[in-house]
């Protein structure tokens, strides 16, 4: 990480300071911190990874981990919450830098104001990505899933839900 990197310009002091007064009483009625990731969209803040020609900050891997503990010691749930939808875009920054554009559209979205989401979690799979309970059956170019999910970050207000299921149709 260079010397340059101010994690105050892409979470500055008074919006971690807005989203810090807000903590306790989100913990408190248990409800979905809106607020806070409506300011962090108007920010920029859920396209940190997202390269700056696409409309991202273009930040590092590492740079982003800075951010997100930052967040963290405002609003734990609000960076919980966020770090899944840095999921979707690591995922495509990390493509993107070994020559894959196949997740340019999750950048672009991200720079657009979308939210990406996992639809992952299964009951009893304790091995998540690396095996799926769900059935993934090749259908008109794409897949039908069928399955139960037991957990979808970002519920509340994602605008995109990445699924994930087990494809069986190739011994393979």
């Amino acid at each position: 990480m260079t010397d340059a990197f101010d994690p105050s310009a892409h979470l500055p002091d008074d919006l971690l300071g807005r989203i810090r007064s807000r903590a306790a009483g989100v913990d408190r009625d248990n409800v979905f911190p809106d607020a806070d990731l409506d300011e962090l969209r108007a920010a920029g803040y859920l396209s940190i990874l997202v390269p700056a020609e696409l409309g991202g900050a273009g930040l590092s891997l590492e740079q982003a981990s800075v951010l997100q503990q930052r967040l963290a010691t405002a609003a734990p749930a609000t960076a919980l919450a966020v770090n899944m939808h840095l999921v979707w875009t690591a995922v495509a920054k990390i493509l993107r830098e070994r020559g894959d554009d196949a997740l340019e559209f999750v950048q672009r979205g991200s720079a657009d104001g979308r939210v990406y989401a996992f639809g992952i979690s299964e009951p009893d799979n304790d091995l998540v990505l690396f095996g799926s309970t769900t059935d993934a059956v090749p259908s008109g170019g794409g897949y039908a899933f069928t399955g139960t999910k037991i957990f979808t970050s970002l519920a509340p207000v994602w605008t995109s839900l990445g699924v994930h299921g087990l494809d069986s149709s190739d011994p393979d």
